[in-house]
This record gives structure tokens, sequence and C-alpha cells, in this order.
């Protein structure tokens, strides 16, 4: 299993979680089952937001590891078979055992929508394909 989580930089910080998915930011892709990751900047992997589920999926990962999600991203990616579970604070390795320990939990749309306050819970603010949607 393969899975993306969101880091401050893919070099000084690569063992911090970033905020959230950002086309800006960077991601470590962990390998269940080599234990190993790689890590990247998000561009490298998807020019936009509208464009990183379709990377996803081309590359097999199946769960991303957050500290926050959009709603609207959350919707997106459950509603593709993604499962998207809350870190545990910042620290990379921690929630890598979290993970294997299995005592990480499944963001729902209660936790989503706080993170909506922080971006005004806008759709446009999500930049990616939600427009299509609603037309």
């Amino acid at each position: 299993m393969k899975i993306a989580i969101p880091v401050i930089d893919k070099d000084l910080q690569r063992n911090r979680i970033a905020g959230s998915l950002s086309v800006v930011g960077s991601l470590c892709i962990y390998n269940t089952e080599t234990k190993e990751g790689s890590w990247m900047k998000t561009l490298d992997l998807a020019p936009n937001m509208g464009e990183l589920l379709p990377a996803f999926e081309r590359n097999n990962i199946s769960t991303v590891i957050t500290k926050q999600v959009h709603p609207m991203a959350l919707k997106v990616l459950v509603n593709k078979g993604i499962v998207v579970l809350k870190s545990v604070g910042d620290e990379l390795d921690a929630n890598l055992r979290f993970l294997s320990d299995d005592e990480l939990k499944p963001f729902d749309m209660e936790a989503a929508m706080k993170f909506a306050t922080v971006c005004g819970g806008e759709c446009d603010d999500c930049k990616t394909d939600c427009d299509d949607e609603k037309k």
C-alpha cells in the first residue's frame, strides 16, 4: 500500500507533516510493503489540485495522512476510495508508527469543516474541479 503524506518540504523539513495537501508543497510517498519513503514536490506529481487525484490513482496511492483537509477535498478523495487519516501531531515517523499500530483515525466531515472556517468554506478556495460538478 502507498500512502501520501504532505510534508513541509522535501529536503530540510521532510519529516514534519505540513498543514494540508497543497500543490506548492511537498509529499512523502510511503510504501508500507518496503517500509520506504520517497520525497517530492507535489508539483512534480500533479500541476494543480484537480490533477492530484488522478495522479494518486496512477501511482496506486490508496491513503492520505494529513493534519487538515478541505471538506470538498475530503469528499472527492473518499468518493474515489482513498482513505484520509488524521495525523497525530506533525512528526512523520511517529505517524507511520501510529499507522502500523492502527491508531490513526479517519477524517470525518465534522473535522474537515473546522478547516473550512480557515479557508472561508468556499469551494473556489480549493482550486479543484469542483466548479464543473456544480454546473
